[in-house]
């Protein structure tokens, strides 16, 4: 629990950083904006699953992203991640998400939280990990600017 604070506090210093717009005058939920992250996660799940490397980094912002991957964090240019989708990425044997939920930070930010389950190729038992990312609203629609995700703890039997 206390290694999952540092991410829990750096989501938090990127939300209040990417929120710039006013609050909105209602606390009602954008439903287009919800809908869109719901499309938008289809989509990319559909290209990684199909190993799409060409785009894939298209769904994060043109600005760049910042990715924790197991609790390593890191800011990448957009040519950075497209970079790495074309080159040494593997795409999964399987993938599918376990659970998706969807939360509207502002106007133009979506809180998206859950798990995943990732089969690397060549192997015969799927990796669970938890996911979280933030979604902004840019000039050519929702792009992840935030994205964390970090093999979950293992069952026990």
């Amino acid at each position: 629990m206390k290694a999952l604070l540092p991410i829990v506090a750096g989501f938090l210093a990127v939300v209040a950083a990417c929120n710039r717009q006013p609050p909105r005058s209602t606390d009602r939920p954008s439903e287009d904006l919800l809908r869109s992250a719901v499309q938008f996660y289809d989509a990319y799940s559909q290209d990684a699953r199909a190993h799409r490397r060409e785009k894939l980094a298209q769904y994060y912002a043109p600005s760049g992203a910042l990715i924790v991957l197991a609790g390593q964090r890191r800011f990448y240019s957009r040519a950075a991640i497209d970079s790495f989708y074309r080159g040494t990425w593997q795409g999964p044997a399987y993938f599918a998400w376990d659970t998706l939920a969807f939360d509207t930070l502002s106007s133009n930010l979506v809180l998206v939280t859950g798990r995943f389950r990732w089969l690397a190729r060549g192997t015969t038992d799927t990796t669970r990990y938890i996911y979280a990312s933030i979604l902004q609203m840019v000039d050519s629609g929702l792009a992840i600017r935030v994205e964390q995700e970090t093999p979950a703890p293992s069952r026990k039997r």
